[in-house]
């Protein structure tokens, strides 16, 4: 599912690589857990193996594609298939309600459905408030919104 070979990062201005030669296979269905100091590249790593940000050496194969390859687009549409991503700081759209966030990426891959959502909301706790805003919301609710948005 994920192959990641001798990848190296390194960010304009850095002294040295964030990454340097990292390699890691995950099958489907297998879990790993990133654990480091801070400035360890954990997050780097996470937003590389998202499709979130480029690489300077190595390969990346999400899903059978080599992102290499992929253009932005391409990308952008690797992720509306294959990746999901709940970040640490939510990044909740906070103009739009809890519902409209649920079913944000649903919308944009063409597959929106009322009814998935208001399951979704049911089994995280959110039923309550589908119609409040992100700032409405507490962090643990702002949190299961963020993770139902990656389902």
């Amino acid at each position: 599912m994920l192959d990641i070979c001798e990848v190296s990062k390194t960010y304009p201005g850095a002294e040295r690589p964030v990454l340097d030669r990292v390699s890691l296979q995950l099958a489907a269905g297998e879990t790993l857990a990133l654990t480091g100091e801070s400035g360890s590249g954990k997050s780097t790593l996470l937003h590389l193996a998202g499709t979130l940000d480029g690489f300077d050496a190595g390969e990346i194969t999400l899903a059978g594609q080599a992102l290499s390859a992929l253009d932005d687009a391409g990308r952008a549409a690797l992720r509306r298939k294959v990746v999901a991503v709940v970040f640490q700081q939510f990044n909740l759209i906070p103009s739009l309600t809890v519902a409209q966030n649920l079913s944000l990426h649903a919308r944009f891959a063409g597959r929106a459905d009322p009814g998935w959502t208001g399951d979704l909301a049911r089994r995280l706790g959110l039923e309550a408030v589908l119609a409040r805003y992100p700032e409405q919301l507490s962090g643990g609710q702002q949190q299961r919104v963020a993770i139902g948005r990656a389902l």
